[in-house]
């Protein structure tokens, strides 16, 4: 009988060891999914850009080659760009400036021939905000290189009382994928959201945010992305 007894408190005691082993291991798959998350929204797009870049420079290589140069030159400061992102992703102080972000995408845009305007914010935004801010709009622009024909795009940052509201739009909708409005597109867009849209959304889910995208009978497929802004903003002018 003590033998007995004595097995079952080894056993009863083996529990709680058991349960904070199982925790620690959920601690670990957390984190590597949310660092494959965080290459994935830093390698993707920039990859994207440089493949394009490459490919522009290819074309030119013949008739301008000054514009060639200066296009690989681009490439080339984005692959050194990427290293600098990837060593902060993997020493967990990764932090992106929206403005930056902006200008890099509509710099990208340009250069792929989409005519871009931007309306940075007006005010400033958390760094946290700010980088799943960013991060968006990298998703967006590249969803605009990879899936339209667009000619115009807008990157906007409004910053109405009490929230952030993000709109890139573009106009490169095909007429079979013209519905109503984006929330309605997220559920019948003929451009199909990829792993970097759901990705995305569950990044902005996380910061207590909402995205919404799809397309319009205008022709024009639209990303919102809309975040609580808690607090009271310093005075200064609103965009228009």
């Amino acid at each position: 009988m003590p033998a007995v007894v004595a097995g079952t408190a080894g056993r009863a005691g083996a529990v709680p060891a058991v349960v904070a082993d199982t925790a620690q291991r959920r601690v670990v798959v957390r984190e590597r999914l949310r660092f494959a998350r965080d290459l994935h929204d830093l390698l993707g797009p920039r990859l994207l850009a440089i493949t394009l870049q490459c490919e522009l420079a290819l074309r030119l290589m013949d008739r301008t080659p000054e514009s060639a140069r200066s296009r690989l030159a681009e490439a080339l400061s984005g692959m050194r760009e990427i290293h600098e992102e990837a060593r902060r992703v993997a020493h967990g102080y990764h932090c992106l400036s929206l403005d930056t972000e902006i200008e890099s995408v509509r710099s990208l845009l340009e250069s792929a021939g989409v005519r871009t305007e931007t309306e940075p914010p007006a005010v400033p935004l958390p760094p946290p905000l700010q980088t799943v801010l960013a991060t968006t709009v990298r998703e967006a622009a590249a969803n605009v290189l990879r899936h339209s024909g667009a000619r115009n795009c807008r990157v906007a940052v409004d910053t109405p009382p009490g929230e952030v509201l993000l709109t890139v739009s573009n106009d490169g909708v095909h007429e079979a994928g013209r519905h109503g409005s984006p929330a309605e597109g997220a559920a019948h867009s003929a451009t199909a959201p990829g792993l970097g849209l759901r990705s995305l959304a569950e990044r902005i889910t996380a910061a207590g945010g909402t995205l919404a995208h799809g397309p319009y009978p205008s022709g024009h497929y639209t990303v919102e992305a809309r975040f609580p802004l808690p607090g009271s903003l310093p005075d200064g002018p609103r965009a228009a």
